[in-house]
């Protein structure tokens, strides 16, 4: 379903005064990023000026392998994008740097405005380059990457972009030199998803732009090079996506030079199981009908010549260190940038009698290509295989957010069809589901969880009223267990699902990775276990990736005695709408901090409760907030909104 996002956002204050409005599914950009919000790292501290790349030692090059979210340090002075394996499509490596329209923490830089069409969003700068020493008639600098619009998140419309600039140390304006100044070098156009392309672009010693009135020249061979990708977009969440790999710098290029003695493996496995990226192990016991046939290693060849490739696939348990399972493929690849699957035969190979710990099992499954190549670091992959109390299609990284909108008794059925038979004593207890921050604070909004336990949506379910929770809306998004107070007994084919009570976007999790699961090459399908009751009537889902919904089905739940349930804290603060100060009573003199968060969930203020029981709000920008107060010494805490104007 193509989302139309910058009209369709503003017409959700029109669509909520309409009373005869129409229901109907939407697939909306998520507005923040749980990833980088938990690892709560704004910035960098810049390298010092001295400490400059010299591509004299080694090339100036990545493809942004690693574990962090962020870029490296060793390459890159700021942390606007996001380094992930789950938001592009295909890519050349496993991981690329994601531009949004997010800063470095995942919140909107301006969540207010959400029309904010071809803005600046995301920058990501190289460390200080030295070409003082080069000259353009004995060396060829050239600098490559791919990049892809979209990916498998929001497209970025053709007003936005992604563009190139490089630092030069001066710069001719027509009339006299500027010093350090950033000139534009190339862009492109937003556009549908497509494959990653390549872009190999030259840094002449001067540039001169032709296109002015009076020619401008600028000097780009000084020992402070830079350069920086940068992205113009809608800067109020994860939209208008740009995706960058495999960037590389380096004298002695030529405009051709766009082969590289290189394989990559660039997809992680996304499950052992057929069905299902996880189940409950007493559910699969040892079924090996369960697993797939073949386990794929997804291998890019970057090179011009043949290349023998030997691909390695190793599963162990992690609960002993066991290697459950070793396999090797060897291939000769002989066509230019060609894909090639390592096949492994999973279900002949696997040793499921080596697994003594049956509760809740972590396999680790590793998969790599054995190559003589120029660089090792993206050779391999590895991710988890997990087996649960719960049944899940999704990997746990929303790309989307899913819900019915105007949603007043709107309904969504899914379905899950499990192996029969279920274990003696098991039932439905309860269900996760996985909440995206919302564009509105919707916190104790009421919500039924149905169960339709005979496999019809059609006929009546069984039903359990709840609220959606605040605390996910205020520190992130993230997976919410809500309890059933008895086990709903299911058949093999069951459905789960929502309704409604008022109008507001649940925003559910919406995973678009779901394709790797059921062996699409691309999302194109539509999820055929999606269903949806919108203006008297149940229609198919056009949905293509998998919603965040993982059933709970085991003989019992208990709700976990670590967690405390939060208590109220009674107190009365005033004026509301406030403007300079609020004051607070009923408090006595208890060890008391306020918080204040924005609509998006950004904590904008954190302030001890002085002795006269007020607190300074006066450079707070006018807006609605939600306004927390926590008890230091006996943990009670007291939620309200309040109007600051």
């Amino acid at each position: 379903m193509k989302i139309h996002k910058k009209l369709l956002l503003v017409l959700i204050s029109i669509l909520f005064a309409l009373a005869d409005s129409h229901a109907q599914e939407l697939i909306k950009p998520l507005i923040s990023n749980t990833i980088l919000q938990q690892n709560k790292i704004p910035f960098k501290i810049f390298r010092a000026e001295e400490d400059t790349f010299d591509l004299d030692e080694y090339p100036f090059w990545d493809d942004f392998s690693g574990d962090s979210p962020y870029p490296k340090d060793s390459l890159w002075i700021d942390n606007n994008v996001f380094i992930n394996s789950s938001q592009a499509f295909r890519p050349v490596s496993v991981n690329t740097a994601s531009f949004d329209g997010l800063d470095s923490l995942g919140i909107p830089y301006n969540p207010g405005v959400v029309n904010s069409k071809g803005k600046r969003a995301d920058k990501l700068t190289s460390v200080p380059i030295d070409l003082s020493k080069y000259n353009l008639q004995n060396d060829s600098l050239y600098l490559s990457f791919f990049y892809q619009p979209a990916g498998l998140g929001d497209e970025p419309e053709t007003y936005d972009s992604l563009v190139l600039e490089f630092k030069a140390d001066s710069f001719w304006n027509g009339s006299n030199w500027e010093k350090e100044k950033w000139i534009w070098i190339w862009s492109v156009a937003g556009s549908s998803v497509e494959l990653f392309q390549q872009v190999i672009l030259p840094v002449r010693q001067f540039q001169i732009d032709s296109s002015q009135i009076i020619d401008t020249v600028a000097n780009f061979y000084h020992d402070g090079f830079q350069f920086r990708f940068v992205n113009y977009g809608n800067l109020a969440g994860n939209m208008d996506l740009w995706h960058l790999d495999y960037v590389y710098l380096n004298k002695g290029r030529t405009w051709d030079d766009i082969y590289y003695k290189d394989m990559t493996v660039f997809e992680k496995p996304i499950s052992l199981l057929n069905d299902f990226i996880s189940m409950p192990y007493n559910h699969f016991d040892g079924n090996k009908s369960l697993l797939k046939n073949e386990l794929v290693i997804n291998a890019r060849k970057l090179n011009q010549t043949p290349l023998n490739l030997i691909g390695r696939c190793e599963v162990t348990d992690l609960a002993d260190g066991d290697i459950i399972l070793t396999g090797a493929d060897d291939k000769t690849i002989y066509d230019l940038d060609t894909t090639l699957p390592l096949v492994f035969n999973l279900r002949d190979s696997i040793q499921l009698n080596k697994i003594t710990v049956k509760d809740s099992v972590q396999l680790k499954i590793k998969l790599s290509s054995k190559l003589i190549d120029d660089r090792k670091i993206n050779d391999d992959v590895a991710d988890l295989q997990e087996f649960y109390n719960y049944y899940a299609y999704d990997d746990g990284v929303p790309e989307l957010g899913y819900g019915i909108y105007p949603g007043n008794y709107g309904m969504v059925a899914y379905k899950f069809k499990i192996p029969d038979p279920i274990p003696a004593g098991d039932s439905l207890r309860g269900v996760y589901i996985f909440f995206n921050q919302s564009e509105e604070i919707i916190a104790n909004a009421a919500f039924n969880i149905l169960v339709w336990n005979e496999g019809d949506y059609k006929e009546k379910p069984v039903s359990f009223p709840m609220r959606v929770p605040g605390l996910d809306y205020v520190n992130g998004n993230g997976y919410v267990l809500f309890y059933f107070d008895t086990g709903v007994g299911v058949d093999q084919e069951f459905y789960i699902g929502w309704e409604q009570n008022s109008e507001f976007f649940m925003n559910v999790g919406l995973d678009m990775n779901y394709y790797q699961l059921i062996g699409d090459s691309s999302p194109t399908q539509a999820n055929p276990n999606i269903t949806y009751y919108a203006n008297n009537m149940w229609s198919n889902s056009s949905a293509k990736g998998a919603l965040m919904i993982r059933p709970v089905i085991a003989d019992k739940l208990e709700r976990p005695v670590s967690i405390q349930e939060e208590k109220n804290l009674t107190l009365r603060f005033y004026p509301n709408p406030a403007d300079q100060l609020i004051n607070i009573t009923g408090l006595g003199t208890i060890d008391c901090t306020l918080y204040l968060f924005d609509v998006s969930g950004k904590e904008v203020l954190v302030s001890k409760i002085n002795n006269n029981r007020q607190v300074d709000i006066s450079t707070i920008t006018d807006g609605f907030y939600l306004l927390r107060i926590v008890d230091n010494v006996n943990g009670l805490v007291y939620n309200s909104k309040i109007l600051i104007k």
